[in-house]
């Protein structure tokens, strides 16, 4: 047999086939093209054994089973064809298999996504490791896709309708128990031992195990199953922003039970939706985030984090280093401020650690430290305090002289130019910025500020911290706004804008909404106050218009919602509306001269040298703004060729 670069086949003396995916080049198993076309020629010639007693399928990776697709590669596919031609590859091989006139048997250990699963799927029978590594789901429904492999058709031949719906609507990922129990899989071993040879042993035992009978589904549980989803999921979505979850429920309703219709009907379905523009958004979007990711990579060499302010961003600062296994000491001239910030970390461990020991360990890595001795310990001082010039350099002038050589100095500006903070400072080069977005437990943006001095080691010390915080660090230069404000502000004036032109602040937050921004501009502003909105448009500059009406609204009392009132009535923290319904091209129009100052903004944050690429402008903007991922960030959206 030829020898293969990614798979690995040989019989053994009990006539047995056992055959292993090792990917070259690569810590996981990706389904490349090039990989299939081997599996291709493997399968050709394991079909011609007309002695083979039985197949055994396992990864020869240490790190998972398989990830599924190679997303960058669905780039190149620009017509249905070339879709067809790549489903109908893997439909050959999967259906290869299923032909084989021997029992077969597939090992898992590790994760079992996408196309990962879906090759499971086409075995007999499937043995998984129970421990927390092992997960399988189709997650493509977060890449606006669905299984392209047949794995709808195959996930209904084994279990319930609605288990089906649920895994590819949602996208989730199960474990090796909650598989069991749905008869996703068979078998659950303890773990796959030294060398596999638990594994390897359970797979061979698997094969003189009956054959599983197909589930039996009936065209009224399938339909039952498919309203269900429309009325939990599609309520709150759009058919023309997302229409991958409308496009499954179509699927599902247009074949029923029949699991061989469906594997024969997912190459349309998949293929309309690959090829859409959510899909092609949300693919890109999926590689920022990695490409993210790997910049936080590293080790920071930080184990003592302090913090200098003890308010509701410094306090939450302080409780996700504290959650993330740093030692963290929080220091503020108010000890009640301190021991309220405990008080919140508590609750916030509560949530999200859930065993006790894990919570208890928490709060015993958080120190309140009212006299600011952890200073001269840490091996980085977040200061978290008042938004004003002088405060915030008569901090660091005292941090300067107790703090470590080596440790970072780092504020939370989300205003202040780093190099006028770092004027006060012998060493200008220690100061950086770490701009964190309230609130700080649940956004997972940091802008990591490089003033014109500011040391590189140190920018790179920080981006990994900000990894460790389990958070999506973009490297910003140092100018007014950074980037999120720079680009969200004059969004937001522009809007104002076009109230103080006789549009209604319904119409206009209904446009950017039906968009799929998380909230209009109006509310938006009521939300972060207008007078926090006319002091950063000081800052930053807006029109005549912006500022007289801010202007108005704040001699009249009118904060937005702390206040009551704003450019909305609020009434038990809600917005009062005028509902009315609008001609849908008044607000596409609105969007396209809404988002205009903002695509500008992010444009020219490319061109000056503020952010590196439009790659990082795009995912600041939709970490830090909700701009929604299925239109791509800003430049994205603008840049697609539509019509």
């Amino acid at each position: 047999m030829t020898n293969f670069t990614h798979w690995t086949y040989h019989v053994d003396e009990q006539n047995i086939g056992w055959l292993e995916l090792d990917v070259a080049g690569s810590s996981v198993n990706i389904l490349r093209r090039e990989v299939m076309a081997e599996w291709a020629e493997v399968m050709t010639h394991i079909a011609q054994d007309r002695t083979l007693a039985g197949l055994c399928f396992h990864s020869g990776k240490e790190r998972g089973f398989v990830y599924g697709a190679d997303i960058p590669e669905f780039d190149d596919l620009t017509s249905a064809e070339d879709v067809y031609e790549l489903i109908e590859q893997a439909d050959a091989i999967l259906s290869a298999v299923e032909a084989l006139p021997c029992p077969t048997v597939c090992g898992i250990d590790g994760v079992a996504a996408g196309g990962g699963l879906e090759i499971a799927l086409a075995f007999d029978r499937i043995v998984v490791t129970g421990g927390a590594q092992t997960r399988l789901g189709f997650p493509e429904i977060h890449l606006g896709l669905m299984p392209g492999y047949g794995g709808t058709g195959r996930a209904l031949r084994r279990i319930k309708a609605d288990h089906v719906l649920d895994m590819v609507l949602s996208g989730r990922l199960l474990g090796a128990a909650e598989a069991a129990s749905w008869g996703l899989v068979d078998t659950v071993i303890e773990d796959a031992g030294e060398g596999l040879v638990h594994l390897r042993s359970a797979l061979k035992d698997s094969l003189s195990q009956p054959a599983v009978p197909d589930y039996q589904q009936t065209d009224a549980v399938v339909e039952q199953a498919v309203a269900q989803a429309e009325q939990t999921v599609l309520p709150r979505l759009k058919s023309h922003q997302t229409p991958a979850p409308f496009l499954i429920c179509e699927h599902f309703r247009a074949s029923k039970a029949d699991w061989r219709a469906l594997v024969k009907t997912e190459r349309e379905r998949f293929s309309e939706m690959l090829l859409g523009e959510a899909s092609h958004h949300l693919r890109r979007v999926f590689m920022l985030n990695d490409m993210v990711r790997k910049t936080a990579r590293g080790e920071a060499r930080i184990s003592h984090v302090h913090v200098i302010g003890a308010g509701t961003m410094g306090g939450d600062i302080a409780a996700v280093a504290a959650m993330s296994g740093f030692q963290v000491t929080l220091s503020d001239l108010d000890a009640a401020a301190i021991t309220k910030a405990v008080g919140r970390a508590g609750k916030l461990f509560e949530r999200r650690l859930k065993t006790s020991d894990k919570i208890q360990a928490a709060i015993a890595r958080l120190t309140a430290d009212p006299a600011g001795n952890g200073v001269s310990e840490a091996d980085i001082i977040i200061e978290a305090v008042a938004e004003r010039l002088e405060v915030k350099q008569a901090v660091f002038r005292a941090v300067e002289e107790a703090a470590p050589e080596g440790a970072i100095l780092a504020t939370n500006t989300s205003s202040i130019m780093i190099e006028d903070i770092a004027s006060a400072l012998q060493s200008p080069e220690r100061l950086i910025g770490l701009h964190f977005f309230n609130p700080v437990p649940v956004l997972p943006l940091v802008e990591v500020i490089a003033g014109s001095k500011s040391d590189q080691e140190m920018i790179i010390r920080a981006m990994q911290f900000s990894g460790q915080l389990k958070k999506m660090p973009v490297k910003v230069r140092s100018v007014k706004g950074f980037l999120v404000n720079r680009a969200l502000l004059p969004y937001l004036f522009k809007a104002i804008e076009h109230m103080a032109d006789g549009e209604e602040a319904d119409k206009i937050d209904q446009a950017l909404t039906g968009f799929g921004m998380p909230m209009g501009p109006i509310e938006l502003c009521d939300q972060i106050g207008l007078d926090v909105c006319f002091d950063v448009g000081q800052v930053l500059g807006m029109s005549q218009t912006a500022s007289s009406v801010l202007h108005n609204k704040l001699s009249a009392g009118q904060l937005g919602r702390k206040s009551g009132s704003g450019f909305y009535n609020w009434d038990d923290k809600k917005a009062v509306r005028a509902r009315a319904d609008y001609p849908q091209d008044e607000l596409d129009n609105l969007v396209s001269a809404l988002l205009a100052p903002m695509v500008e903004k992010c444009r020219s944050a490319v061109a000056e040298g503020i952010v590196d690429s439009a790659d990082e402008a795009d995912i600041g903007c939709i970490l830090g703004i909700g701009f929604p991922a299925f239109r791509g960030g800003p430049l994205g959206w603008a840049d697609y060729p539509r019509g």
